[in-house]
């Protein structure tokens, strides 16, 4: 059946194989794979302490869940292109979420953390307390009033500005016209100093692998230099589509089909700490916390809950809640300042990120 699906498909002049030799690094070179015996013990060790450490905190009052996990991946491919080569990656999580209580006030804080090394695993003490922290801090919030206002991201979830950026330059929402910055290539997108890397041969990274999902080799790509947009993310059928060379950014599923997607992918840190990014603003929101799906990737229009913290006159005051921060992704790449905070957690990183100003819904 799945031969006379073939015979009676469009052809379609796009779909192409890779032809040139790759000679790609030993993934033993990426140390992605843990070597030592990591057993269900091991999991449900780390798993209580996190969990214990942050109960035992004041003020936290019950657990939403504490949860680790191990995956063994084991990839192996052969082309049309008479490509053959294999890789393993193994992942580690560690995480728990806790909820705190006072004066009938509930407030959520989690952590966590993903490594493909057991070792390389935050301590669950300092996941359990950090969960406790984030939970217990946010007692007490309050409202405040709409207006516009300078914002810091708080870098855990700066990195979501980051996946949004991945995906608007990724080479099928580019060849499909449903990108806000299809047009943009080679053009000043972000502010002077600003660099996006996407590196699947960062050492221990999640998302590190020799070669891609039709067999070239993994390469380190600068996507934005200096504010300027450089490359699209790009497999083999949207590098034709677009007249363009793969960036050897395929990924293939489980169902064998490809498409392109990100490996690591970060900003770069920047010059200064995120305490003088708070300590230059007058009145403005930290952000710890964002939720909702309001990010419209067709048109660039941004708009997210929001909870973390007020500042006033470049310090922390109070934390706030029921807040909505709204902007358009272009306004706030082109005016984005990054601290000098980096580290990886995760596929998508980024310092901490500050936005000029940005629309605040509140009270």
């Amino acid at each position: 059946m799945v031969v006379e699906m073939a015979k009676n498909a469009p052809e379609d002049p796009c779909i192409n194989f890779a032809t040139e030799s790759s000679n790609y690094i030993a993934f033993e070179d990426l140390s992605i794979l843990e070597h030592n015996v990591v057993n269900i013990d091991d999991l449900k060790k780390i798993t209580d302490v996190a969990e214990n450490l942050a109960l035992a905190h004041e003020n936290i009052i019950n657990s939403e869940g504490a949860s680790s996990s191990y995956t063994l991946t084991n990839v192996a491919l052969a082309t049309a292109g008479n490509f053959v080569g294999s890789f393993s990656r193994s992942t580690f999580t560690n995480q728990v979420s806790v909820v705190a209580g006072a004066k009938g006030e509930m407030k959520v804080g989690y952590d966590y953390d993903i490594a493909c090394n057991f070792a390389d695993l935050k301590s669950p003490e300092l996941i359990g307390q950090e969960a406790a922290r984030r939970a217990v801090s946010q007692l007490n919030s309050r409202t405040i009033k709409t207006g516009k206002f300078p914002v810091i991201f708080e870098k855990r979830v700066a990195k979501g500005l980051v996946k949004s950026f991945a995906s608007a330059i990724n080479g099928s929402n580019i060849t499909s016209n449903s990108s806000f910055l299809g047009n943009r290539l080679n053009t000043k997108i972000f502010s002077d100093g600003i660099e996006v890397i996407d590196n699947p041969l960062l050492p221990r990274g999640i998302a590190s692998r020799p070669f891609d999902g039709e067999g070239i080799a993994s390469r380190e790509n600068t996507v934005v230099k200096n504010g300027i947009l450089q490359s699209w993310i790009l497999d083999l059928y949207s590098a034709k589509q677009l007249n363009l060379k793969t960036t050897g950014n395929a990924v293939r599923s489980s169902n064998s089909s490809v498409a392109p997607a990100a490996s690591n992918f970060y900003i770069n840190n920047g010059n200064v700490s995120c305490e003088e990014l708070i300590e230059e603003i007058k009145e403005g929101i930290y952000i710890t916390d964002l939720f909702g799906f309001g990010i419209n990737l067709v048109n660039g229009d941004y708009s997210q809950g929001a909870s973390g913290f007020l500042i006033e006159k470049g310090k922390i005051i109070y934390p706030i809640h029921e807040i909505t921060v709204a902007s358009n992704l272009s306004d706030m790449f082109s005016n984005l300042t990054v601290a000098n905070d980096l580290s990886f957690c995760g596929q998508f990183n980024s310092p901490t990120i500050k936005i000029q100003e940005m629309t605040i819904a509140g009270s």
